[in-house]
């Protein structure tokens, strides 16, 4: 290998990278940092022409908008690429949006328990990884993102795979999203909720107490299934994120199917809870502080 030859002795080779359409995204280690530009051109040499930029991620993700901080150290300078996953081609721009492809197995099992009859609310859009995909099995889609940035390549993303008419795009805050949601005629067809954001979608849990509780008793509801993404640390990750959910909904008892996405850092999970927003959640009263 060409690095192992052209590295000290002893470190750590790195080898694997994400490839996003024709960027290679690197998450080098403190130790490569002074050896970036050469392992980058390495690994643009070998894998030309499909990849043409090589980036390195220098910062973590702590923006509202879920960007990440990337520098280019070999190839051309753009950001902007396309790429096909799962047979749907996604125009995605990693200078303003965020796009992880080591999710794409994850999507897939979410979509696979959609039916024709759904109705999907997806909080956390982002550029359609999810939205899209699921706009071709369901009924309707109201797809939201609070960066104008990802709901503009969106909106492109809609139009690229023939899936506009089916897609309604929003740009607001989560929380008032799922107000504006189920304050609107369009709550009792809304049967599931995507909230792939797993560092905050929790804190938004609370958006659901009390969505019905304005609304006539003998109305017809539905109750939707709502899809939370969230990371743990816990020695007992499925415990401590039930227990969270619990919390932010303020309910003692909903049932929750919980599984592990990935491993995304030494003792840290990622997990998806899925969960039928419980009655008494949706006819609470909302309590002061909210």
């Amino acid at each position: 290998m060409i690095l192992e030859a052209l590295l000290p002795k002893g470190m750590i080779i790195p080898s694997a990278f994400e490839t996003v359409g024709h960027i290679a995204h690197l998450n080098l280690r403190e130790e490569h940092q002074p050896f970036k530009y050469l392992i980058a051109k390495v690994v643009l040499d070998k894998n030309k022409p499909k990849i043409q930029t090589v980036v390195n991620k220098i910062d973590a993700i702590h923006n509202d908008y879920r960007t990440m901080q990337l520098e280019v150290l070999a190839g051309n300078n753009s950001l902007v690429t396309m790429l096909v996953e799962n047979g749907f081609r996604f125009n995605v721009d990693l200078a303003t949006v965020y796009w992880n492809s080591k999710l794409a197995t994850e999507r897939q099992r979410l979509l696979s328990g959609f039916n024709f009859k759904d109705v999907v609310c997806d909080v956390f859009a982002g550029v359609g990884p999810i939205c899209i995909p699921a706009a071709k099995i369901v009924k309707r889609v109201y797809a939201n993102d609070l960066n104008p940035y990802a709901v503009d390549y969106l909106e492109r993303n809609s139009v690229l795979n023939k899936l506009e008419k089916k897609i309604e795009v929003f740009n607001m805050d989560g929380r008032r999203f799922i107000d504006a949601m189920f304050a609107s005629q369009k709550a009792h067809k809304i049967t599931q909720v995507v909230m792939n954001l797993p560092n905050d979608a929790t804190e938004f849990l609370d958006a659901f107490r009390g969505i019905y509780r304005d609304r006539p008793e003998d109305a017809k509801f539905t109750f939707p299934k709502i899809h939370l993404y969230g990371f743990s640390k816990a020695r007992d990750p499925e415990f401590d994120f039930h227990e969270r959910i619990r919390i932010a909904l303020a309910e003692v008892a909903v049932n929750v199917e919980m599984r592990r996405v990935r491993l995304v850092a030494p003792g840290k999970w990622m997990l998806c809870a899925s969960f039928v927003l419980p009655e008494s959640v949706a006819f609470a009263r909302r309590s002061p502080n909210m």
